[in-house]
Order: C-alpha cells, then sequence, then structure tokens
C-alpha cells in the first residue's frame, strides 16, 4: 500500500490502459477518481476512501467542466491523463474532423487537465503527473499521419510542462506504451492483439514508477516483447 494517504486522479478510465492504471494505482492504496466519457455520475459525491475508486463522468475538452471537476478534488498528489481515441486512415483518405477531434482529445484536454492538475500541486511543492502518449512520437507508421500529430503535440506539451514543473517540485512523464490490447484496435483486424501488450502489465509498470517519488523519468518507453506491430 505504498500510495496510501494519497489522493489519484486519472483521465480516460473506462477502459483500457486507463482503467487498468486507476486499478492499479487503488491496489497501491490510492483514493482514486476516475474520469471518462462514459461514467454516469456528473460530479464527485464525497472522496472516496483509500483504496477505491470513484467513476465520475467527464469530458476533458469541455474547460468549464475540467475546472469544475477538479475544483472538487482534495489536494492531488497524482495525475495520468490516458483519455483519447485514434482514427487511422492513409493520409488520402483520411478526414480533417478526424484529425480535429483528435487534437482536441489528446492535445487540448490534456492542457487542460495538465494546468489543473499543476496548479494544485504546486500550491504544496509536489506531485506527479503522467501522460500517456504512444511510441508514434518516435517511430511512423503508415495510416497514423493524424494520430501521430495529436499524439505528437501532446508529447510536445508534455516535454515543455516537465521542465516548468521541475522548479514546482512536480514530476512529469510522457508514457509511450507500444502496442497494447485495448479497444482502440476493435477496428483494425489485420493486427495480432495475442503479441500486443496487456493494459494490466502496461499499468503495473508505470504504478511502479509512480510509487517511486525520488525517481524523476521525464520519458518512458515500453513495448511488446517482439517489437513494434
Amino acid at each position: 500500500m505504498r500510495l496510501g494517504g494519497s489522493i489519484a486522479a486519472v483521465t480516460g478510465g473506462s477502459s483500457g490502459i486507463g482503467q487498468a492504471i486507476a486499478r492499479g494505482l487503488a491496489a497501491e492504496g490510492a483514493a482514486v477518481v476516475s474520469y471518462g466519457r462514459r461514467f454516469s455520475v456528473a460530479s464527485l459525491v464525497g472522496v472516496p476512501a483509500p483504496g477505491q475508486i470513484a467513476e465520475v463522468r467527464l469530458d476533458v475538452t469541455d474547460e468549464d467542466a475540467v475546472r469544475a471537476r477538479f475544483a472538487e478534488l482534495p489536494p492531488l498528489d497524482v495525475l495520468v491523463c490516458s483519455h483519447g481515441d485514434g482514427s487511422f486512415a492513409p493520409l488520402l483518405e483520411a478526414r480533417a474532423a478526424d484529425l480535429r477531434a483528435m487534437l482536441e482529445a489528446h492535445v487540448v484536454g490534456t492542457f487542460l487537465c495538465n494546468r489543473e492538475a499543476l496548479r494544485a500541486m504546486a500550491a504544496r511543492g509536489r506531485g506527479h503527473i503522467v501522460n500517456v502518449t504512444s511510441t508514434v512520437v518516435r517511430d511512423s507508421f503508415p495510416t497514423c499521419a493524424a494520430y501521430t500529430a495529436a499524439k505528437a503535440g501532446q508529447h510536445g506539451l508534455t516535454r515543455v510542462l516537465a521542465e516548468e514543473a521541475r522548479a514546482l517540485g512536480v514530476r512529469v512523464t510522457s508514457f509511450q506504451p507500444g502496442a497494447t490490447d485495448t479497444p482502440i484496435w476493435d477496428d483494425r483486424p489485420e493486427f495480432d492483439r495475442t503479441k500486443m501488450m496487456r493494459p494490466d502489465d502496461v499499468a503495473g509498470f508505470l504504478v511502479e514508477l509512480i510509487c517511486r517519488p525520488a525517481i524523476g523519468v521525464a520519458e518512458l518507453t515500453v513495448m511488446p516483447p517482439g517489437g513494434a506491430l
């Protein structure tokens, strides 16, 4: 229970890596508020007990909603931004509307949540912000132009935040997982999901880092044993 007494918030907590991270943080004793668009509860009703998860609806692209939800939180120790979706097509077939939606989610949504979390953490001189980016910020893959643009923007934001937050006592990490068996692959049957990482394994690795406040890691890449698929 290395995170006993800590308050953690996770976006994208209704499925995939975000859901696994919320569970992993709770297993270490954190009181976790998990945000997702699919949740039915509109606002936080009481702080969850240590080791428990409260699920709250949030559209991270809605600035007023982000401010309101973060204002409900007690002093925050950890924020993990794991929200977002992907749309994949060759550039000649890609739609600008899909790119705009991903930029709103991955870049604007991360910006809003990071800003509110940093304000709270800076006042206390400690905390850890993790943005779940992707290996596409380093490697190039066909059909991923729009998704890569959104993730690259998110990664760039995280790098600057890390520089600004260091003097405030706040750790910032760009966490870059490779192919992980989540719903983002549901419409891409050409990929063998049995070769992908499991969300619980990816989350467990990240939670281990969060539990070690004496270590600062600005960027961290994790991949399936077989490499890029």
